[in-house]
């Protein structure tokens, strides 16, 4: 349409200015009315060819604008709709490969990704396609490392995530700097594990095993008790913990930690004793020496009591109670508390909070026992 316009235009253009230049040879050959019309319509001749010529390139500018807001449009569902995908590909950890023929119920969820690169592939330039499937193999590498790790998941759970999240947020980059045409920097892997780091993360089903949390219970209490600065002779319960658990008759019992508490003025040396029976229970300990002197047996006592009048007395104990806020039956296994031993960071908190309640009662009693001289 637009070569017929500048057909005619051309045609009349070279028509007025034929006579123009007519009447510029041969004087005044045309009457003044004619010229007058002529020249009036060269000018409307010449107009109309700069309006097509500028509504020609805003026509031609206004389609440019909506191929690309087109290819815009498309270029970002194809980026959204790869991410989707690629979260239902990972979320359960592997990336499924159906190997025989005839799959019915098996998802190839491996070539669904390389479908869905090959549509980037399509819409963005051949560098960013092979940046984003290089961040997606090293995605997929570390998800299998981690999911292969076994007993040491726990430990590697907040690496892992950083890991995962910086191979996610650079994907992420590459797509929104080809799309928005900007620079984007994704946040510091170091950063990410820091935070995750303070998330108490822990992998839900992996559990302890009666053994283990009996272990844990011993080796981590006397570090927490060492931690409070308190004298401990370090000692390894794995025999003792096989041992409580080899037979239900006369079983193996009544160990745990014992710390040096106080030396009385007599030289009689109290200690206070973490124990097991069938559930954990502390207190201070008689000393064999001490039952001869009841006055100072009785001082003792008191002086316990007046820390906590939980503290009971009895042949082998000045003063024994159960733990004032974790109740653990290793035998049964049936105390609600053990559900902190699911959370690994959450146990440690309990372990810490025993020592922190052990060293109290350990601290005032030797306060008063100075205070009174015992």
């Amino acid at each position: 349409m637009s070569k017929k316009i500048y057909a005619w235009l051309g045609i009349l253009l070279s028509i007025s200015l034929s006579l123009f230049v007519l009447n510029k040879v041969y004087e005044d050959a045309l009457p003044k009315i004619i010229e007058e019309i002529n020249n009036g319509a060269i000018g409307a001749i010449l107009t109309a060819i700069v309006t097509v010529f500028l509504l020609q390139g805003q026509t031609a500018t206004e389609e440019e604008r909506d191929k690309n807001l087109t290819v815009f449009e498309k270029k970002q569902e194809v980026y959204h709709q790869f991410l989707e995908k690629l979260k239902d590909i990972v979320e359960d950890g592997k990336v499924q490969i159906a190997l025989n023929k005839d799959p019915v119920d098996t998802i190839d969820e491996l070539k669904d990704l390389l479908f869905q690169l090959s549509y980037i592939q399509m819409h963005s330039t051949e560098e960013t396609t092979k940046a984003i499937f290089e961040r997606v193999t090293h995605l997929i590498k570390k998800m299998n490392e981690f999911m292969a790790a076994g007993e040491d998941k726990q430990k590697l759970v907040a690496n892992y995530y950083a890991s995962f999240s910086e191979e996610l947020f650079n994907i992420v980059a590459i797509l929104k700097n080809d799309l928005y045409k900007t620079t984007s920097n994704p946040i510091a892997k170091e950063s990410i594990e820091t935070l995750l780091s303070e998330c108490d993360l822990f992998i839900e089903g992996e559990k302890l095993d009666k053994y283990e949390m009996q272990n844990y219970f011993w080796n981590e209490l006397q570090t927490q008790l060492e931690n409070q600065d308190l004298d401990i002779e370090r000692k390894d319960f794995t025999q003792d913990v096989n041992q409580y658990y080899a037979r239900a008759r006369n079983r193996h019992r009544y160990y745990g930690i014992k710390i040096p508490v106080y030396t009385t003025k007599n030289g009689e040396m109290i200690n206070f004793k973490v124990e097991l029976d069938n559930g954990i229970y502390y207190g201070f300990l008689r000393n064999e020496t001490m039952l001869d002197n009841s006055e100072q047996e009785t001082q003792a006592i008191n002086i316990i009591k007046t820390i906590s009048p939980g503290f009971s007395n009895s042949q082998w104990w000045l003063g024994w109670k159960n733990p004032d806020k974790y109740a653990l039956n290793f035998w049964t296994l049936d105390s609600k508390d053990f559900e902190y031993f699911k959370h690994p960071q959450r146990r440690t908190r309990m372990m810490s909070e025993y020592a922190k309640e052990i060293t109290n009662y350990i601290r005032q009693f030797q306060v008063l026992a100075e205070e009174q001289q015992l």
